[in-house]
């Protein structure tokens, strides 16, 4: 049946009446009425949005004019064909790509989509096995980075490795300290630096506490407390970041150990005991040590006593930077062991029976009044001169003694004559004394 051009809807207009919903022509099977808004057509018709032409099993007319901003696919919709290259279109419009050929029609109301496919069972368990996988991964990446973070901050950085260094001197361990932070220090300079010295813990530092971190970059300055011989002193270190240990962690290390000076002044010799051990404090008379409570007393030898002189070596503002004055005394035994160098000298003198003998004897004999010539001498020790050592245990000097001297010479008529001479009852000896460990040396004036 051909359709009438001067129908309504050929040209663009709408039917008479589509309030209720149109009805298609009759007597015409391959033909479908395109309502407001456009919709296919079954069976070969032309598809023509709002007011566009419908032309059932042919082309569309080329000179239908279509209203311009209206919705056109491109092309003609024909089944068992393709669209017509020829047709023109609205500026303007989408037009789809390609040829469009289903079998059959569609249904009343509209498109129909494909029914979505379902997926392979393994498929969607291996993806729910990568994602819970990857899911697990992010939270062990979170939960590592977090225990990265409080391990460094408890165990690795600045005021983890400053209460380590303080345990470890509050512990007593010297030598561990060493290894912690070097003391830059030759062996005769670190004499105070032992387990030894640090031995007793009434001379340690106690209750160490870290009061203040801060850092900036890879440098950090730590201020710290502790208690020694009942006062709590004050101190800082500072620390730098030499980078990464163990892949992850931080590796700060102090920059400068916490030693304190130590100064003792000897008045006999360098020597001394500081807690018990026998140090040689040098011509400067400073060691450096870790702070604590230091006995100085005399050194480990018989020939010295000294009262003992306390040292609190502390840090900070209430710091001491006073020096130990360890004044010497001789013992008993000093003066014993001078005595008995001086009358051993005075016996081997007296077995000499030439005139002159060991100048330290002073027991010469030049000259005899009436003798012309003196050939032999004869010396006897009647009483030793007493010894007196001075306090500082450096010098001595003698009193008393008496010694009986028998000569035999010839008068001058060169007569041989033997005769005692008066005994000589002044006798007085001057020297100084030198302590070098066990050894006392004596160097007569």
């Amino acid at each position: 049946m051909a359709t009438d051009e001067n129908a309504p809807g050929a040209q663009g207009g709408n039917p008479a009446d589509n309030s209720g919903g149109a009805q298609p022509p009759q007597g015409d099977q391959g033909a479908s009425y395109a309502p407001q808004g456009g919709q296919y057509s079954p069976q070969g018709g032309q598809y023509t949005p709002q007011g566009g032409q419908y032309t059932p099993q042919g082309q569309p007319d080329a000179s239908a004019q279509q209203p311009q901003g209206q919705y056109t696919p491109q092309g003609q919709y024909a089944p068992q064909g393709q669209y017509a290259s020829n047709a023109q279109q609205p500026q303007g419009q989408y037009t789809p790509q390609g040829q469009y050929a289903p079998q059959g029609a569609y249904p009343a109301g509209g498109y129909a989509a494909p029914a979505p496919t379902k997926m392979d069972p393994n498929k969607k368990k291996k993806i729910i096995l990568l994602s819970s996988i990857a899911g697990a991964v992010v939270v062990i990446l979170i939960i590592a980075t977090v225990v990265i973070n409080v391990i460094n901050g408890s165990q690795y950085g600045p005021q983890a490795v400053v209460e380590k260094y303080l345990t470890t001197i509050s512990a007593g361990k010297a030598s561990e300290a060493n290894k912690l932070v070097k003391p830059g220090l030759k062996k005769e300079q670190a004499a105070l630096l032992s387990d030894k010295v640090l031995k007793e813990k009434n001379t340690r530092i106690s209750d160490t506490k870290v009061s203040k971190t801060s850092k900036e970059g890879d440098s950090a300055r730590v201020a710290f407390s502790y208690k020694l011989d009942g006062t709590t002193y004050d101190g800082t270190l500072t620390l730098s970041n030499q980078g990464k240990q163990a892949v992850f962690f931080d590796d700060w290390k102090i920059d400068k150990p916490l030693l304190v000076d130590v100064a003792v002044y000897v008045s006999q010799g360098t020597e001394a005991t500081v807690n018990g051990v026998n140090v040689d404090f040098g011509e400067e008379g400073v060691l450096q040590a870790y702070p604590g409570v230091y006995t100085v007393s005399a050194p480990d030898s018989k020939w010295f006593s000294a009262e003992d002189q306390e040292f609190v070596a502390g840090t900070g503002s209430k710091a001491s930077y006073s020096a130990v004055e360890l004044n010497l005394k001789p013992t008993d035994a000093l003066t014993e062991e001078v005595q008995s160098q001086l009358d051993d000298m005075i016996d081997a003198c007296a077995k000499e029976t030439s005139k002159e003998v060991d100048e330290n004897c002073d027991m010469d004999v030049d000259y005899v009044s009436g003798l012309s010539e003196v050939s032999k001498v004869v010396r006897k020790v009647v009483e030793y001169p007493t010894v007196t050592v001075d306090e500082t245990g450096r010098s001595f000097e003698t009193e008393g003694g008496e010694i009986k001297y028998t000569v035999t010479g010839k008068d001058y008529s060169g007569k041989s004559v033997t005769g005692d001479l008066e005994a000589r009852s002044y006798w007085t000896f001057y020297g100084d004394i030198t302590v070098d460990g066990d050894k006392v040396v004596l160097e007569f004036w």
